[in-house]
């Protein structure tokens, strides 16, 4: 059904796969490292559920952040840099964050992936500045056209 409904958007591409969510949270790892940042990177399915976690060996931190990023770009569709805003100024956006902070983190560094107009996945980079995070998974997205 899934594939009909990509045909008559005029998606030929299939929707987002393991070896697409590895080399994307790659790229994502990739685009930090040239910084000098070493990061985990996720990403996540359409319903939020985690396709790849990638860690920097000398990332400081164990990858949790990474994939409560990529699932909160997916529930409410935004980029994390809309999201960190809104959550100090929205109160009731702020609750829905903080009854299940084990799932959602609305921080910078994590973006919705598109195709044919749907949500088909998120990613979400953690462990680093949020400004840094953000510029990386920004810069791995734009090897990925068909995610827009």
């Amino acid at each position: 059904m899934l594939a009909i409904l990509a045909f008559m958007a005029g998606v030929t591409s299939e929707p987002l796969t393991l070896p697409t969510a590895i080399d994307l949270a790659k790229a994502a790892i990739d685009a930090c490292a040239a910084k000098g940042a070493h990061v985990s990177a996720a990403v996540v399915d359409a319903k939020g559920n985690t396709l790849v976690v990638l860690r920097d060996e000398q990332s400081p931190k164990p990858p949790i952040a990474a994939p409560r990023k990529a699932n909160a770009a997916v529930v409410f569709d935004q980029p994390g840099s809309v999201m960190e805003p809104r959550e100090k100024s929205d109160p009731e956006f702020a609750a829905k964050i903080k009854a299940d902070p084990d799932h959602l983190n609305p921080h910078a560094g994590s973006l919705p992936l598109h195709m044919g107009g749907a949500v088909v996945g998120g990613l979400a980079i953690a462990d680093t500045t949020h400004e840094g995070a953000d510029a990386c998974a920004r810069a791995a997205l734009a090897k990925f056209p068909q995610f827009h």
